[in-house]
Parts: structure tokens; sequence; C-alpha cells
């Protein structure tokens, strides 16, 4: 296999968000993490608050985009909301407990969005990628597509 047929633009992306969502997690934890030691949880355990909080929202995104239609699914959405607020609301209340203002509660709130948005890409771009193309090359259902039987006969 050459090196242009193992970089797609999917491989890229994920290359891309995991470095991007790495970075953005060290930045939510560190925040997380002082916001949880100035309020009661031990040092030991503080660093433990932001992995919870942050890795609902990590193992929730890829859920939601991976699940196929129905309660499954909504439940995963549902998890990465809640997951994704707490996440903003801590990395806040961390920029305005250590004397920010509005400009340093705007980009606390960053690293939790960027983290949801650049997982949410790549597991979309991959899901995309791997629809198989039809002949025309238009992208076909993959086989585990959602769709009602009416849909899936209409395409066939």
């Amino acid at each position: 296999m050459s090196i242009t047929t193992q970089l797609t633009p999917a491989r890229i992306t994920a290359g891309g968000a995991i470095a991007v969502t790495g970075l953005a997690s060290w930045m939510s934890f560190t925040a997380l993490s002082d916001l949880a030691a100035d309020n009661g949880i031990a040092d030991d355990q503080s660093p433990a608050f932001p992995l919870i909080v942050d890795g609902l929202t990590i193992v929730s995104t890829i859920a939601a985009a991976t699940l196929a239609m129905g309660w499954p699914r909504a439940y995963a959405w549902i998890l990465l909301v809640l997951g994704t607020a707490v996440s903003v609301g801590g990395n806040s209340a961390h920029a305005v407990t250590n004397g920010g203002g509005s400009i340093a509660v705007a980009i606390s709130v960053i690293p939790p969005l960027v983290q949801l948005a650049s997982i949410h890409l790549a597991i979309t771009l991959a899901n995309e990628e791997s629809r198989p193309a039809l002949a025309d090359g238009s992208p076909g259902l993959s086989v585990d597509a959602p769709g009602t039987e009416e849909e899936l006969l209409a395409a066939a």
C-alpha cells in the first residue's frame, strides 16, 4: 500500500482531531483539576474530576456519532450535551474564580467545545469515507446506514 492510499482525508482529520483533542483536553484538565482542588476535592483526587467530565464527553461523542438512530443514540446525545455543559461550566467557573473577566471566560470555554467538535468531525468524515460509492460516483448506502424499509428499497 502506498503512502497516498494510506493518507485519506478521514485519516488526516483523525490525526488532527487526536492532536487538537489532546491539547484541548490538557487545557480543560488543568482548569477542572484546579477548580476541584480549590473547592474541597482532595489534591490526590482532583485530577479524576476532569477525566470523568471530559471522558464522558469523549465517549458520548463517539457513541452519538456511531450508534444507529433510536434511544441508544438519543441517550448518547443527552450525555454528550450534559458532559459538554459541565465542562464548559467548570472551565468558566475556573476562569471567574481566578479573577478573569469576560474574555477569560470566552477563552476558557473553547477547549471543551473544540474537543467535542474535532472528535465529532473526524468520526463524521470517517463514516462518510467508509460508505461505498455507486457506479456514478455518488455516495452509496453503507451496510449499517439507518433508514426505513421504503428508503432502502428506493435506493436499490
